[in-house]
């Protein structure tokens, strides 16, 4: 059987399992850090060292004056609508291509989502439709720096700016990206990381929101602890031998969450932010010789990342024109048929996502938490329900149909040495040579 035989068809795999390196990498200096954590005894507290420790770090690596841990990048995201000042009813414009936390952390505080369709070759939010998407309910704008590329800022912010808007950065997957020299994270009044452990920084679980703004950090504060009259300054008075205790009257102001993190999270999380800046600029060297392998291949674009900034590569994003590859197949069908043979090759390719935002029957439905909250607190306007019909977001669809996402969570890009990276574009280009037999696979598919 000749070696370039499509392994789908009974040719050998490229790759196997254990040619692959799975992520988060734990090393000696995590396992430390966390033992620090049990072999001092405190585990937990907004104002404990390790929590403390790690938002000093955090804030100078994004730029910015403040960070503050919480439990989850979701709910970075929701102190930040909250802290904003979005009330029940108000809206949030979203990008129509993102995880669905980015509208959940909207809804979860009252809000209603309002999408905005994506460019279609970054994923990222085109501030171009942002002018038509605002109403009067309109009280926010929040973009996603999706797969670690940054969206159009300076654009964006100049429409917040004319329409006195705050701008929240979901930057989820974005830990370290720029944008004109300037990291991610700062370019808001506020932005939102994700410490999860398929992430570019993982603790497990995680998150922390960043800001320069003095007044928000305060509100933030209150918010992910129970909505409590706490003064920033009064985290400055912190007893380590009394890690429990504590003066403070638990009085709360308004309705807030519990959504502290906790020191062996931060602790893990310092450990793995030290490492940060050189895996992300392995994984930007692979990723751009994997880009200039994948180019020269016919109908096949890598992953566009403007002039203007830099991409962290959270997830490598490969699109695909089956025109100009040559076939007569529709972009599903050719996107369904290359995942299959390219895993056989023993390719991690995924689709990660298979839905725009709007599609979800989250937020189709109007039912929200029932009884339609929170969209009957927008009095469930008609123009919302027409808002979120699939056809105002026609290059959301084409990119989820014409593209496919290469390595997985587990198996992550920023986790590989070069010589599995170079296997990639080894199978890659070993199928996309007997790309006609994928008509094959596809026809037979139905």
């Amino acid at each position: 059987m000749a070696a370039t035989e499509l392994a789908l068809f009974g040719g050998t795999p490229v790759l196997t399992e254990a040619d692959h390196r799975t992520w988060p990498v734990v090393g000696d200096e995590e396992r430390a850090a966390v033992m620090g954590v049990l072999d001092r005894g405190i585990l937990s507290g907004g104002d404990a060292p390790e929590a403390r420790a790690f938002e000093r770090e955090m804030a100078a690596r994004a730029g910015t004056k403040h960070a503050l841990l919480t439990h989850s990048g979701t709910s970075a995201l929701q102190v930040a609508v909250a802290a904003v000042g979005v009330e029940a009813g108000d809206e949030v414009i979203v990008p129509s291509y993102s995880f669905v936390a980015t509208a959940l952390a909207v809804m979860c505080q009252g809000g209603v989502p309002r999408f905005v369709d994506v460019h279609e070759d970054t994923g990222n939010l085109d501030p171009a439709l942002l002018e038509g998407a605002i109403t009067a309910r309109t009280r926010a704008i929040m973009p996603v720096h999706v797969h670690g590329c940054p969206a159009d800022m300076d654009e964006i912010l100049a429409v917040a700016k004319r329409h006195d808007l705050p701008v929240i950065e979901d930057a989820a997957q974005a830990h370290l990206a720029t944008y004109r020299g300037r990291p991610v994270g700062s370019l808001g009044v506020a932005a939102g990381f994700s410490l999860q452990s398929s992430k570019n920084l993982p603790a497990g679980e995680g998150g922390v929101l960043t800001t320069s703004d003095d007044a928000l950090m305060e509100r933030a504060n209150q918010v992910r602890n129970f909505g409590q009259d706490i003064p920033l300054a009064s985290r400055d008075a912190y007893d380590p031998r009394r890690p429990l205790d504590g003066s403070r009257p638990h009085v709360s102001l308004f309705p807030g969450h519990m959504f502290r993190g906790n020191e062996m999270m931060a602790a893990f999380a310092r450990a793995q932010l030290a490492k940060l800046p050189e895996r992300t600029r392995r994984s930007q060297e692979n990723a751009r010789r994997l880009s200039a392998a994948l180019a020269e291949l016919p109908g096949i674009r890598p992953p566009h990342v403007p002039g203007d900034r830099t991409s962290v590569y959270h997830k490598y994003r490969v699109h695909f024109d089956a025109a100009e590859a040559g076939l007569d197949l529709a972009p599903r069908a050719l996107r369904d048929a290359l995942v299959r043979a390219l895993c056989a090759e023993g390719v991690n390719a995924v689709l990660w996502q298979d839905h725009a935002l709007p599609e979800h029957p989250l937020v189709t439905k109007l039912e929200g938490f029932g009884r339609g909250w929170p969209f009957v607190a927008a009095g469930a306007p008609a123009d919302l329900r027409a808002s979120y019909a699939a056809h105002h977001f026609p290059r959301t669809r084409a990119l989820l149909d014409s593209s496919i996402v290469l390595f997985s969570q587990t198996r992550p890009l920023i986790a590989q040495p070069p010589e599995v990276v170079d296997r990639y574009a080894e199978a890659f280009r070993k199928v996309w040579a007997a790309r006609d037999r994928l008509v094959e696979v596809a026809r037979a598919a139905g």
